[in-house]
C-alpha cells in the first residue's frame, strides 16, 4: 500500500480511478464574480462622489459632535480623505483577490467573502444615517449587489463547483 493522498474519483470515468474533473465553471459563480467587480466599480464611484461632497460631510460631521468639541475642519478633512483612500485601497484588493480566487474555484475565497460580505452588509446597516442622499442610496444599491453575489456563491451548482476536485 502506498502512502499517496487519495483524490474523489469519478467512478463513471474510463478506468474508474481517475480523480473527479471540476468540469466548467457555472454561470452563477460568472454572475458573482461580476457583481463583485461592479461593487468594485461602485466604490470607486461612491469614493469620488465622496471628495466632491467632502465639504457637505466635513459640516454634518462638525454638526454632529458639537459646539462644545475640540474638533476642527481640518481634523475631520483630514481623516475623511485619510479613510476614503485607504478604505478604498484595501477594499479593492480585497475584492480583487477574492475574486480572482472565487473564479478559480478556491472555496476558501468563496467562504472570506461571504463572511466578509455579511459583516460589511451588518456595519452598512447600522451606519446607513447621517449620509448625504446620493451617498445613502449607492450604498443601498452596494449592500444589495453584495447579497445577490452572496446568493450567486452559495447557488447549488456554485456549491458543487466548489466542491469538486
Amino acid at each position: 500500500m502506498t502512502d499517496y493522498p487519495q483524490y474523489p474519483t469519478d467512478p463513471s470515468a474510463p478506468g474508474g480511478g481517475t480523480p473527479a474533473a471540476r468540469g466548467p465553471r457555472p454561470a452563477s459563480i460568472d454572475m458573482a464574480i461580476k457583481l463583485i467587480w461592479a461593487n468594485v466599480a461602485l466604490s470607486l464611484v461612491t469614493t469620488v462622489i465622496t471628495f466632491i461632497l467632502l465639504d457637505s460631510i466635513v459640516d454634518r460631521a462638525l454638526d454632529d459632535a458639537g459646539a462644545d468639541s475640540s474638533i476642527n475642519t481640518d481634523t475631520v478633512r483630514s481623516g475623511a480623505i485619510v479613510g476614503a483612500v485607504i478604505g478604498i485601497i484595501i477594499s479593492v484588493a480585497i475584492a480583487a483577490l477574492l475574486a480572482h480566487f472565487i473564479g478559480k474555484g478556491a472555496n476558501w475565497a468563496r467562504i472570506v467573502y461571504t463572511v466578509l460580505a455579511v459583516l460589511g452588509i451588518l456595519i452598512s446597516v447600522f451606519g446607513l444615517g447621517g449620509q448625504p442622499v446620493l451617498l445613502l442610496l449607492l450604498s443601498l444599491v452596494s449592500l444589495v449587489i453584495t447579497a445577490v453575489a452572496v446568493f450567486f456563491l452559495w447557488k447549488p451548482e456554485s456549491s458543487a463547483y466548489f466542491s469538486a476536485s
